[in-house]
């Protein structure tokens, strides 16, 4: 149970990223304390009065809120996948993920 809520945490806390949302603003959303939030998003509790309303604050499908097989990867392991796609991916999808490496500077 200990490793599901710590990768629930992290999904929630990388969805919570990705729609540039501070904790204290979702918390505000799902109507819980700044606190708890973050004990959900450390692995130290499990959501299971708020799942709902998390996954609607994030604007996603419950199941996307336990979609954390990527979290399982470690750095070397991505970083492999990313060389093998690299050669097979659009010109296109190229140029946009060119921008975006450069954006992370």
């Amino acid at each position: 149970m200990d490793d599901i809520k710590k990768l629930l945490g992290k999904r929630i806390k990388e969805l919570r990223i990705a729609k540039k949302l501070s904790q204290q603003e979702l918390a505000e959303r799902i109507n819980i304390d700044q606190r708890s939030l973050s004990y959900i998003e450390c692995g130290k509790a499990f959501p299971s009065k708020c799942i709902l309303e998390l996954a609607d604050a994030l604007n996603v499908e419950i199941g996307e809120l336990f979609s954390f097989s990527h979290l399982k990867l470690s750095t070397s392991q991505m970083k492999e996948f990313i060389k093998n796609r690299i050669d097979t991916i659009s010109d296109n999808d190229v140029r946009i993920i060119y921008r975006f490496l450069l954006a992370m500077k």
